[in-house]
């Protein structure tokens, strides 16, 4: 006999999200300059309900058909319930991707059915948008198609070969829009507002950016900034920033998060193991001797050796690095000496609190980290580029409901679709840092943003005479001189 299917439980809708006065106020700005047709570009700093505001502006926009370009781990989190939540579409978001489904969807977009329609950056580059035109266009992680000439940003702006995506609306969202280069704010504003960015990328970078000679950079110039800080975004017409903890509008004289202590910082510097070490130095011995040679009469610098011996350099400094036989690569065996990760395991009984957050920018290293931390007898897990998206939501749900103590994250993976980590964690441990400074400032802006009620405490443990001591330094001097062009457009 056949078995009765159980009927699903009904679910209650939420109640939709009511935006604090300052979201509604840039709800209400937004919508009445694009509704001129002109894009918006809002930059706040991350944990400022960006997803919020853009659904809001929207719904308040009219907008009917809605192309959302977004990283996947918040494509049926922070998108999907957004939308159905502030009523932007009852019936939820659909997937643009491969698939059978996926295909469907981009049908209907083509014919410019209703609805509001999610994509990655990486499909969306690789189709033809010609002869597709939504209401509404929303780029999430809109620093994500800067850099000039990639995929990403020819799909957005078109160039002789193809058109690009025209909407009527337009609106980017990001909270470090310049990544790490003033240079990629060309593609950026020539989707955003075109008429403020002169079509030839060349002749801007010699006419308005900040140039330092180097012979290995296109035209012999290196961009180290805009050449009058602010100028260009204090000319965009609905440019939006709102900072942490510093002036940036009349709603928030001491920043949004002004009720919330700045994170402490603490440094704990371990010394390598004799065997780490002797490795170390062997790299930067052979860096040494092979970083320039002499052809005749020639000097050659081999840049590309600095390239290779930085990456091993750093994984000299989280613990003794084997080589993989079958690949040639460097990797972690599971007893690999790591005084950093000793360390941290000393530490943890004194951590207030017993959620913690801990990254890195290895994988390799991740994983031998959740594997250590476990033998400890804490839970845990891992969250990289090998983990399903259905297995980082799982990841995500255990942590905040308290079955697992412990994420070991890879920094790059850890940018987006995290939200609801700050309502329970406040400690966050960096074993390294990502090369890249954007991804770091998103790696702390996972637990220092709204829905956080206590102050962050962030520990970063540094390998002492490695390439970690002075990283971190560098890395703020860079963020503050592109800072300083984002606060002046702001102002």
């Amino acid at each position: 006999m056949a078995r009765a299917r159980k009927a699903p439980t009904p679910t209650t809708p939420l109640e939709p999200l009511v935006c604090y006065d300052w979201q509604q106020a840039d709800v209400d700005k937004c919508a009445r300059l694009m509704s001129n047709e002109v894009g918006a570009l809002i930059a706040s700093s991350p944990g400022a309900g960006k997803t919020l505001v853009a659904t809001e502006i929207a719904k308040k926009l009219g907008a009917k058909t809605i192309l959302v370009i977004a990283p996947l781990g918040t494509h049926s989190g922070a998108w999907g319930k957004t939308v159905q939540r502030q009523g932007l579409n009852t019936a939820g978001i659909r997937i643009l991707k491969g698939d059978k489904k996926g295909k469907a969807a981009f049908a209907d977009l083509r014919w410019g059915r209703e609805g509001v329609y999610v994509t990655t950056r990486q499909w969306f580059a690789l189709q033809r948008w010609d002869g597709i035109e939504p209401d509404m266009v929303i780029f999430d992680e809109i620093h994500e198609a800067g850099s000039y000439g990639i995929a990403t940003s020819r799909a957005l702006i078109g160039n002789s070969k193809r058109p690009g995506l025209h909407s009527k609306y337009r609106l980017g969202l990001s909270g470090t829009p310049l990544r790490n280069k003033f240079e990629n704010a060309w593609s950026l504003i020539r989707w955003i507002e075109p008429d403020k960015m002169p079509l030839d990328y060349y002749i801007w970078r010699m006419t308005k950016c900040a140039l330092k000679r180097d012979p290995f950079a296109p035209q012999g110039f290196r961009v180290v900034g805009e050449r009058n800080p602010g100028e260009l975004f204090n000319s965009l017409t609905c440019y939006i920033q709102h900072l942490q903890r510093e002036k940036c509008c009349d709603f928030h004289p001491f920043g949004f998060l002004a009720g919330l202590p700045a994170p402490v910082e603490i440094d704990r510097v371990t010394e390598m193991s004799p065997d780490q070490k002797r490795f170390y130095r062997s790299i930067e011995a052979a860096v040494a001797a092979s970083l320039i040679s002499t052809e005749g009469n020639e000097v050659k610098v081999h840049t590309e050796h600095l390239i290779v011996a930085r990456g091993m350099l750093r994984a000299g400094a989280l613990a003794l690095p084997s080589v993989d036989e079958e690949t040639g690569k460097l990797t972690f065996e599971s007893d690999a000496d790591s005084p950093k990760l000793d360390a941290l395991i000393e530490d943890l009984p004194s951590y207030e609190g017993r959620h913690t957050l801990v990254l890195t920018h290895s994988k390799r290293f991740a994983k031998i980290a959740v594997d250590r931390l476990i033998a400890a007898g804490y839970t845990c897990e891992g969250w990289h580029g090998d983990i399903s998206k259905t297995q980082r939501d799982k990841t995500l749900a255990a942590f905040t409901s308290g079955e697992l103590e412990i994420i070991v994250g890879v920094i790059s993976a850890m940018g987006t679709g995290t939200d609801g980590l700050q309502e329970v964690c406040w400690n966050v441990s960096w074993m390294s840092l990502d090369d890249d400074p954007t991804n770091n400032v998103q790696g702390i802006g996972r637990l220092d943003r709204l829905g956080q009620n206590k102050q962050v405490v962030t520990r970063r443990y540094l390998s002492n005479g490695s390439i970690d001591v002075g990283m971190y330094d560098k890395q703020i001097e860079k963020i503050m001189i592109l800072n300083e062009t984002l606060r002046k457009g702001a102002a």
